[in-house]
């Protein structure tokens, strides 16, 4: 079973013109449902490593403008109702309001709230549109690139044998890294967030 595994990762990996389009309109529509990305990424970087990682990054910004628009403009109303129901999610909008890019960048960076609700939840905030997106640019380039390193860091592992230590050590590496950086970012958060009116 293995050298089957092997030989379907081996033909695996070109990331084309039409499998770049693919890649970038399914990240778009992933910012859309409520649903974690996370494991969509890593799969990706297992499949065409690092270089899927700016198309994640551009369809994911596609995304998540579509959905801020359509929860500022469209649907408002609808948003604000799902939004009263999650008290959490209320307390991050305000820490929004008060501190505005600072606390997109935490919410990008690592917190456990999945892309398409903070979308949503954005788009109800007092932010601006170009403000939202430029953090949501920067911000999201080093989780995006290490969930891609994972995935093609395990996929190395698997097709290279001898190359099998150092792959699992920079897999090591790079999940203590996205474990730090989500337990800071949780901690600076949930100490930033506002007391309920």
């Amino acid at each position: 079973m293995t050298p089957d595994i092997i030989e379907w990762g081996q033909r695996l990996g070109e990331l084309n013109a039409l499998s770049a389009l693919s890649l970038g309109l399914f990240f778009a529509a992933i910012g859309l449902v409520v649903f974690p990305r996370t494991p969509f990424i890593i799969a990706a970087g297992a499949t065409f490593g690092l270089a899927a990682a700016p198309v994640i990054l551009i369809g994911g910004l596609a995304g998540s403008m579509l959905a801020f628009v359509l929860s500022r403009y469209v649907a408002s109303s609808r948003f604000h109702g799902w939004l009263d129901r999650h008290p959490r999610l209320q307390a991050v909008a305000r820490a929004v309001d008060l501190e505005g890019w600072k606390n997109i960048a935490l919410l990008r960076l690592g917190v456990p709230i999945p892309n398409a609700a903070t979308n949503y939840m954005l788009g109800l905030t007092r932010i601006g549109f170009a403000t939202y997106v430029l953090a949501t640019l920067i911000f999201s380039i080093p989780q995006i690139v290490l969930f891609c390193f994972l995935g093609a860091s395990g996929r190395a592992s698997l097709l290279e044998g001898a190359g099998f230590g150092s792959s699992l050590l920079s897999i090591a590496l790079a999940a203590a890294l996205i474990a730090l950086i989500s337990w800071r970012v949780r901690s600076v958060f949930r100490n930033s967030l506002p007391p309920a009116p």
